[in-house]
């Protein structure tokens, strides 16, 4: 027997749930899989044992040989990759256990030549950022936590629209479980019933009139339970298990976000965001609030009355209508 090495392992394991998860629940029978794999008996007995540290529920019997039965809760590239609907979006794919922050890396990545649409997840993040500096709470196996790396060919100044753009992406996915349920608090919060499922947090990087590189940075609450937020969100935060009363598979949520997304980006690269602004208005928990906007130690209050084809809250003041590209909203009356 030759012995093999970590890497060899885990791309022969790879190849291996690939192989079986086409027909679950039925065996293949050993000589099958040795010559699947080009491996003998005890090379395969490693093999399996390695897929099954990533939680793989694989059927193992002495004569009929093994079967897939079903993936784990895991965002790994196996995973996500498999049955992706994206045709550019996510191909590129890194996934990690723990981070600091996935934005971190993206902005790494980016450097180093990453292509446009990669993609890194984290299973936990321990130094996650959300907007104006925040901490956003990043609990291990329970929600998602991704960085996108765009390259678009627009002006810097068409760069916070695609925080939008990500909004109206993932609202759309999350409507698929919460049907009318689902707002988005200009210009990043996704909101379901008044408590925040998700945050979007967006980082440009450009010379004069050229963008390098926009990463958008994605935290979703999914499987928290009611216990699980510290004490200082547990009034304000919620998750999709606490609202649909059910686990729910990140995996697939994923992906159905990622294909969302993907169309959104194409779609803002032509139209901005004209196309989407009926979705807009529709998700929108803003509209016809009175609100302030702090923007530094600027405060702007009004009637938000839209939003722009290029993202910016139209907001009615005292002195007119004022388009607003970025700030921190509080509502004045509820």
């Amino acid at each position: 027997m030759t012995v093999m090495n970590r890497t060899e392992l885990e791309k022969l394991a790879d190849h291996l749930i690939v192989y079986i998860r086409k027909k679950p629940e039925e065996y293949f029978d050993w000589k099958r899989l040795e010559a699947k794999l080009n491996l003998d008996r005890e090379q395969l007995d490693a093999v399996l044992e390695f897929a099954a540290s990533w939680d793989y529920k694989i059927r193992v019997r002495k004569k009929l040989g093994v079967a897939f039965i079903a993936p784990p809760d895991s965002l790994t590239a196996t995973e996500i990759s498999h049955k992706l609907a994206t045709r550019w979006l996510g191909r590129n794919l890194f996934c990690y256990q723990a981070v600091k922050s996935t934005n971190d890396i993206a902005a790494e990545m980016s450097e180093q030549g990453a292509v446009e649409g990669t993609v890194i997840t984290a299973e936990q993040q321990t130094r996650g950022r959300g907007r104006l500096g925040r901490h956003w709470h990043s609990p291990t196996g329970t929600g998602i936590y991704l960085s996108v790396l765009f390259r678009p060919n627009l002006r810097p100044d068409n760069a916070p629209g695609i925080s939008i753009a990500t909004a109206v992406a993932l609202a759309d996915t999350l409507e698929e479980y919460l049907p009318n349920d689902v707002r988005i608090k200009w210009p990043n919060d996704i909101l379901i019933r008044g408590r925040k499922m998700a945050g979007i947090l967006t980082e440009l990087s450009a010379e004069g009139s050229r963008i390098n590189h926009v990463i958008v940075g994605i935290g979703i609450n999914i499987n928290q339970r009611a216990g699980g937020f510290p004490d200082e969100i547990k009034t304000i935060a919620t998750s999709l298990r606490r609202e649909v009363k059910r686990k729910v598979n990140r995996v697939e949520l994923l992906q159905k976000f990622l294909k969302n997304l993907e169309k959104q980006y194409e779609r803002y690269l032509i139209h901005r965001l004209e196309k989407s602004r009926a979705k807009l208005r529709r998700y929108s928990s803003l509209l016809g609030r009175e609100i302030t906007i702090r923007a530094g130690k600027s405060l702007t209050t009004g009637i938000a009355r839209d939003i722009d084809a290029d993202g910016c809250l139209i907001l009615e003041t005292a002195e007119g209508e004022v388009p607003i590209i970025a700030g921190e909203v509080t509502i004045v009356k509820k």
